[in-house]
């Protein structure tokens, strides 16, 4: 064999061999390659020069630069060299469509603020259409922000979880019960209604978990609030509530009901796995072991406590018990 003829079989070769690997690796949509990859994996691996393989807007594989090169082939490749490149961060206590009030109200207890600024400012212009734009705006900031999953409270909820589910973010979406008029019920009655008919329609879905949210222990009433306890058993829903957040709701609970606001839920068997508490300022130890006790959720809100002056989380003692704590925002009108 002469030497042209050498050098063509190579070639020939070559070809053949590059379109056999090409045929091996798997096509994908997406792979984002070079950067630092966080798991957060059980083992919680970091893994230098790494990439993700994406199909169908579902991640496929995360492994080294080079074995994802060997293994898949993409339509797009994102250069992520010198990122790191994170799972979506979760916010674990929001109002979504509050962004539309950022801004309302400064320098003033939770009370107050409640009471003089956002209650009537709901009731004179929350409406399905406030609450749609409101949460395209929210949903907008937060997946700029690197935000995929968000726990959020509100009125019109069904709303909100329609816009989430067209965003393509993940929610754990409570419509919000209290014992007065607000935008989307009148009664204790239409509220219930109302959130039993949300809970059903969203179950299932694979964006949205569907839940019930009462406002706290000092906006609905003890009776209400069995209810409420009820209803989430028989549906199997998350109960999203504000609890223990300031020093004036731990006072007027105990007078109230001779009991501080975590021990007034646990002794009227609210409490369970399903509950995710919102704040927790104001917890002694013996609160804190009852939370354990029914592996209450709890969303820390630092942010929002500073402003309204609401107190500090007793979150490492929380971290000590063992109990799960996640980071919220509250609404862009509180942070």
């Amino acid at each position: 064999m002469n030497a042209t003829n050498a050098i063509n079989a190579f070639l020939i070769l070559l070809v053949f061999a590059s379109q056999t690997f090409a045929q091996t690796r798997q096509n994908v949509d997406l792979i984002v390659s070079g950067g630092t990859i966080v798991t957060m994996n059980a083992k919680r691996e970091v893994i230098e020069n790494g990439a993700i393989a994406v199909k169908n807007g579902e991640i496929v594989f995360v492994g080294k630069s080079e074995e994802i090169a060997r293994k898949f082939a993409a339509k797009q490749t994102i250069n992520a060299d010198g990122k790191a490149i994170i799972p979506g961060l979760i916010n674990t206590h929001t109002h979504v469509p509050m962004t539309l009030f950022r801004g309302l109200s400064d320098d003033l207890d939770l009370n107050e603020w409640l009471t003089k600024f956002i209650f009537p400012a709901e009731a004179k212009n929350v409406n399905e259409d406030f609450v749609r734009v409101g949460t395209q705006l929210g949903l907008a900031e937060m997946i700029r922000g690197g935000t995929t999953t968000f726990c959020d409270m509100y009125y019109f909820e069904d709303a909100i979880a329609d816009e989430t589910s067209k965003a393509g973010m993940r929610g754990v979406l409570g419509e919000t019960i209290i014992d007065f008029p607000v935008p989307d019920n009148k009664t204790n009655a239409e509220a219930m209604a109302y959130a039993e008919k949300f809970v059903r329609k969203w179950q299932g879905n694979k964006l949205i978990i569907p839940a019930i949210a009462p406002h706290a222990p000092y906006t609905v009433s003890e009776e209400h609030l069995k209810a409420i306890r009820a209803l989430s058993d028989k549906l199997n829903a998350p109960v999203i509530i504000h609890l223990a957040e300031t020093q004036k709701e731990v006072d007027d609970v105990s007078k109230l009901k001779n009991a501080r606001p975590i021990e007034y839920l646990a002794r009227i068997n609210f409490l369970s796995n399903r509950t995710i508490a919102a704040h927790v300022v104001w917890a002694n130890d013996a609160e804190l072991d009852l939370l354990k006790r029914f592996n209450v959720g709890i969303a820390h809100n630092p942010q929002s406590n500073m402003k309204l002056a609401s107190g500090v989380s007793p979150v490492p003692k929380m971290l000590e018990k063992g109990l799960a704590v996640g980071l919220g925002t509250d609404s862009a009108a509180s942070n």
